[in-house]
């Protein structure tokens, strides 16, 4: 078992996480019910993680708290855009169709609602580790292909496409500071559907081909992230493979790509690489982090 997964830690640094969950919307789902059950059935553990802070429709924030370290702040008017803010500075980020979209309205405690006019609504929800996660429903074909982020990021810093889909951002110096894996997208079918990110500026947009044949609704999947550690999670069976080979065979087994999985397949070789077996025996199933420079923060039992 080999699980990669890519979050931000509180108090450490500065986080943006993005998922679009783009699900066809009942005529009458109109109500707050009915669009956390459309979240909720795209990725449950959102819902299921949603912080429980103080959320409003009224006045100039509907959620303004510190959680797990990190201040959130998820605007009343959706033109004023997310704000995370940490020991490291503050990220920001635009919201889709921010302009014409209607102010919040309250789902539950930490998730927000956002009606953009247009056949889509975002949903950005506030997770227990500090996290946002901005999912956007898309109730059929007629509604919009492209979803558009702009990100404030700290001077120097931009956003680059890879050749395998994925995307990072990284200072003038070219060091990798954040990873945007490559975006996914299924229809009600589980067939997939052809999705791509566009990157012009600090502006990044999933853009979503739906086609004649496309069954909705459709799920698509973009994460960004920013600033964050590389939580990995593995077999014993797995540790000892990289043990015995290779940076390579690191990166190989653990499915790394693009400039950012160089750095930590070789992190991970270079902290199993000083294990020996009685160590490695010592967990069924390993779960290291990192930074995205490749610097370990912990390992343990997973």
């Amino acid at each position: 078992m080999t699980e990669f997964t890519r979050r931000w830690v509180s108090g450490a640094a500065i986080g943006v996480v993005v998922a679009v969950a783009a699900s066809a919307v009942p005529a009458c789902a109109d109500t707050p019910d009915d669009t956390l059950a459309v979240v909720a059935a795209a990725t449950p553990e959102t819902v299921a993680d949603a912080a429980s802070v103080p959320t409003t429709d009224i006045g100039e924030n509907a959620i303004d708290a510190t959680v797990a370290g990190a201040n959130v702040t998820i605007p009343v008017d959706p033109a004023a855009g997310i704000s995370l803010s940490g020991e490291n500075g503050t990220v920001s980020i635009g919201l889709p169709f921010a302009d014409q979209a209607a102010g919040a309205t309250v789902q539950k405690p930490g998730v927000v609602s956002y009606d953009n006019g247009n056949g889509s609504s975002t949903v950005p929800v506030v997770q227990s580790d500090g996290s946002v996660q901005i999912n956007t429903i898309v109730d059929n074909a007629a509604a919009p292909t492209r979803y558009s982020y702009p990100l404030d990021l700290p001077a120097g810093q931009g956003i680059y496409v890879n050749e395998d889909g994925s995307a990072h951002i990284a200072d003038e110096a070219g060091t990798a500071t954040g990873f945007i894996p490559a975006p996914w997208a299924k229809d009600a079918k589980g067939n997939d559907v052809p999705t791509r990110f566009e990157v012009s500026g600090n502006v990044l947009t999933q853009v979503i081909d739906f086609t004649d044949e496309t069954a909705f609704p459709v799920v698509a999947d973009p994460t960004v992230t920013f600033g964050t550690y590389v939580d990995i999670t593995m077999s014993q069976a797995t540790a000892k493979s990289i043990n015995a080979g290779s940076a390579g065979t690191a990166i190989a087994l653990l499915a790394l790509a693009g400039p950012v999985g160089a750095i930590i397949g070789a992190a991970v070789y270079g902290t199993i690489g000083t294990y020996n077996d009685n160590r490695l025996n010592q967990c069924r199933n390993w779960k290291f982090s990192y930074t995205y420079l490749g610097q370990l923060v912990k390992a343990g039992c997973a």
